[in-house]
């Protein structure tokens, strides 16, 4: 009787353990198989280098530069406790912070979880001399993003961000993964499907302690390609330090072109703070700054471009016909309209004003006569011809478009008539009328180069391959007109009462326009644009000084300190 039960257990217990063993080696096979190779597998990314961005002389503005991340493998991990001990005393975290890091690479347990990046050369040989003891433990090669000017230019360049995972869900059929560095603003956003490069790597067997073996698949990484900028490093620098403690910006163009050698925007930011967990703190102070340095005020906002724009209301007059260029309007420092009055900046008035003087003066009596006799849709006409109220097509995010009332666009806004008396706001650039610095500076252009709206641009190559080579388009202006306001912008300038005096160059001349205009908040915004030298321009420079008072000083004297730092770096 013993015997047998002894052999029904005997028998029971085989079973028990065939019966296991077909479900390892059959059922599961598959599976365990899978865990097998993975265990033994290891994919190393090799992550490609992002491509540079260079000025217009060929020296970098933005590169990649050698960066070392202490990462994980987390299939690999044997005794997390002390791998996470050794973290935190070298990379100088705290555990429960490498702790909740370490976790994230239960997501993907055979790929590096990075810990911590750019940990320097020194930490990182450390680590390295340290590694077989701590199974997981990895030191990862990769790039770091340097912006060679800091703020410089930054608001223009833009900065880079990772994805999260809902992202990739947007991007992955683009190449995209979790972690990837992606343009968040400017250049960087603009050209970033030619900017990243193509990932590679190589698939290694590793032994139980995690060493390399041999090498099964290898696919080498395929570098980004560089962007070269209409930019010019010296002249953004100068301009960037010019509008230091200010806001606002500053643009310098070449007015046949369209190429832009100068982008400031201030405040402005540094966009390596954005990749660097280090400086986090600045980037909640960026973030949280009542400035807004991440706005590009030169593309991103649009504001009244107060008396600038009557040069639009000039070339209206002259080609619709509505006045000549010799006829005398007197201004005696108030226009009246019904019951209202209209104040010409100079208060006892500027007496008979012909257009070239009516430029010079920045006479308000004289352009609000003659916007009424041209009328608000005629203005508007004009205007949209200048490429007001419509995007430059710059090759740069965010972009505004501005605003360009018409008696239509009023009435489907703001369900309300037209009344005289914003028409003649309106021929002195106030009311519902804005503009970017952009698009002055496209205005100010055609009477540069003789009547051509051009197309603005900042990029000139990728790589070897020239791009943004447009043509501009002749716009339907007499040389006769164009001529008028020529001489009138002449005068601004060189004249001895011209308000845009101070914007004068002793060895070549400027011509342009100052603008002041009212806000509802706060100080006038200043504006001057010009272009020169006046007979042969190379460079349209426009400032604009937000709630900086009037544009003949500052916005002008800020516009000549740009015109001779241009002339020594040999520009105009």
């Amino acid at each position: 009787m013993r015997v047998r039960v002894f052999v029904f257990i005997l028998i029971a217990a085989f079973l028990f353990v065939m019966s296991g063993l077909i479900h390892i080696q059959i059922v599961k096979h598959e599976s365990f198989k899978v865990m097998s190779e993975e265990n033994r597998l290891r994919i190393v990314p090799f992550i490609a280098p992002r491509g540079s961005i260079f000025d217009a002389e060929g020296r970098a503005m933005v590169k990649d530069v050698l960066s070392f991340n202490a990462s994980v493998y987390y299939s690999q991990i044997k005794d997390k406790p002390a791998l996470v001990k050794v973290f935190s005393e070298v990379l100088d975290l705290p555990a429960p912070e490498v702790e909740k890091r370490i976790k994230k690479g239960r997501a993907q347990p055979y790929s590096p979880t990075v810990i911590a990046r750019d940990i320097g050369t020194e930490k990182a040989i450390h680590l390295e001399e340290i590694a077989l003891d701590y199974p997981g433990l990895s030191i990862d090669v990769s790039a770091r993003r340097e912006y060679v000017n800091a703020s410089s230019g930054g608001n223009m360049l833009g900065y880079l961000g990772l994805l999260n995972s809902e992202e990739v869900e947007k991007f992955k059929h683009y190449g995209y993964k979790v972690n990837d560095p992606v343009g968040r603003s400017g250049i960087e956003k603009y050209y970033d499907n030619y900017l990243r490069g193509t990932h590679g790597g190589k698939q290694v067997e590793v032994d139980s302690m995690g060493r390399e073996v041999i090498t099964i698949g290898h696919k080498e990484p395929v570098p980004g390609r560089d962007i070269y900028l209409t930019i010019n490093q010296d002249l953004q620098k100068f301009c960037d330090s010019l509008l230091e403690n200010t806001k606002g910006a500053i643009i310098a163009m070449n007015p046949y072109s369209g190429a832009i050698v100068v982008m400031a925007s201030s405040p402005s930011f540094d966009p390596g703070i954005f990749m660097d967990p280090k400086r986090q703190k600045e980037v909640q102070e960026i973030l949280s700054n009542s400035g807004h340095p991440l706005l590009n005020r030169a593309i991103s906002t649009a504001q009244p471009p107060g008396s600038i724009f009557k040069v639009v209301i000039a070339i209206a007059g002259l080609e619709s016909g509505k006045i000549s260029d010799t006829e005398e309007i007197t201004c005696g420092g108030i226009f009246t309209l019904g019951r209202s009055s209209f104040h010409c900046w100079r208060k006892d008035g500027h007496g008979p004003q012909i257009m070239r003087e009516a430029i010079k003066n920045s006479c308000n009596v004289y352009f609000y006569t003659l916007g009424l006799r041209v009328g608000v849709d005629d203005i508007a006409n004009f205007a949209c011809e200048m490429g007001v109220g419509t995007k430059t097509g710059v090759d740069l995010p965010e972009e505004v478009s501005g605003t360009l009332p018409t008696k239509k666009w009023k009435e489907k806004r703001f369900k309300e008539k037209w009344y005289k008396g914003e028409t003649v706001n309106y021929a002195i650039g106030q009311g519902y009328l804005l503009c970017t610095p952009l698009q002055i500076a496209r205005i100010m252009s055609v009477f540069a180069n003789g009547g051509v709206l051009v197309h603005p641009y900042i990029a000139s190559r990728i790589g070897d391959v020239k791009i943004n080579n447009y043509e501009g388009r002749r716009l339907s202006f007499s040389d006769e007109s164009i001529n008028v306001v020529r001489e009138g912008l002449w005068k601004v300038v060189n004249d001895k009462r011209g308000t845009g005096m101070k914007a004068r160059q002793k060895d070549f001349e400027v011509a342009g326009k100052t603008g002041t205009a009212q806000t509802s908040q706060g100080e006038n915004h200043g504006w001057f644009a010009g272009f020169g030298p006046y007979k042969n321009p190379t460079l349209t420079v426009v400032v604009f000084d937000e709630h900086g008072g009037k544009g003949g000083y500052y916005a002008a004297q800020t516009a000549g300190k740009v015109f001779a730092e241009a002339k020594r770096l040999g520009l105009v």
